[in-house]
């Protein structure tokens, strides 16, 4: 990529970088590839990370660009910690986002937006650290149970099974619930699943049995569950958005 460096070009500076990121001030003879190899990012990231530059191919001492900190050399990049259901796993020679998403059967973008310690998910190195997720046992079943403990008879499950092509099919089945009316201003319950750095997935459950208040429902999901992932029953109305607290939570396994 060509550079042409001006002196006189006003010097082009960002509001801020974002955490993890520091400062870096252009000097004459850097170019973007130079710069990109020096803090092990390709060029492309640097252009999305950097909007405040107009014109890429023209960079002027005196330019900042926002970089990723580096960590001391031979150091590899360790996350903080990790979201409830993920394990750490170490970089090894010949990985890649790509190859570690296909062997744990998750999308690469899982894998990325739980990792925001690795700025380029393009250029990992041997001793890095990811956060991975936890394969669910397929088929997998798990209990509900009522967080107000005055609700003690009440209790659902929640299940996942693989489809044919690959995707989740969760069904989420809630017992001895109660009228939801009696609840506030509801007229059916939701089923939800939270999803580690995506946020998750409502959907309407149907009544059953109003006998023994049964409700249930399903959805069809990419197959980004995971073990950890959350899951709950929540009083909604069919007609507006009410805020409501779910009465039922667990866990997937």
């Amino acid at each position: 990529m060509k550079n042409d460096i001006d002196n006189k070009t006003r010097a082009q500076i960002p509001e801020r970088c974002r955490i993890g990121f520091q400062r870096y001030t252009v000097v004459k003879g850097d170019t973007l590839e130079k710069i990109a190899k020096r803090f092990n990012v390709t060029v492309g990231f640097l252009i999305v990370e950097n909007p405040h530059i107009k014109d890429p191919n023209k960079l002027s001492p005196g330019d900042v660009l926002c970089v990723p900190i580096q960590p001391p050399p031979g150091v590899g990049r360790v996350p903080e910690s990790c979201p409830i259901g993920y394990e750490k796993y170490t970089i090894k020679s010949g990985d890649s986002f790509s190859k570690i998403a296909q062997n744990i059967g998750v999308p690469i973008d899982l894998l990325i937006w739980n990792n925001p310690h690795i700025p380029d998910p393009n250029i990992i190195f041997p001793g890095d650290v990811l956060c991975v997720p936890v394969p669910l046992k397929l088929p997998s079943c798990n209990l509900l149970k009522p967080i107000n403990p005055s609700m003690q008879n009440t209790f659902g499950s929640a299940m996942v099974q693989k489809q044919q092509n690959g995707q989740h099919l969760l069904v989420i089945t809630g017992v001895n619930l109660p009228n939801p009316s009696l609840l506030g201003n509801y007229d059916g319950y939701d089923g939800f699943v939270g999803i580690a750095g995506i946020g998750g997935y409502g959907f309407p459950l149907t009544l059953v049995s109003d006998e023994i208040g049964l409700w249930t429902g399903s959805i069809i999901i990419f197959p980004l569950l995971t073990s950890g992932d959350q899951v709950y029953i929540i009083p909604s109305n069919s007609e507006v958005s009410v805020p409501s607290k779910p009465i039922l939570e667990g866990m997937l396994k």
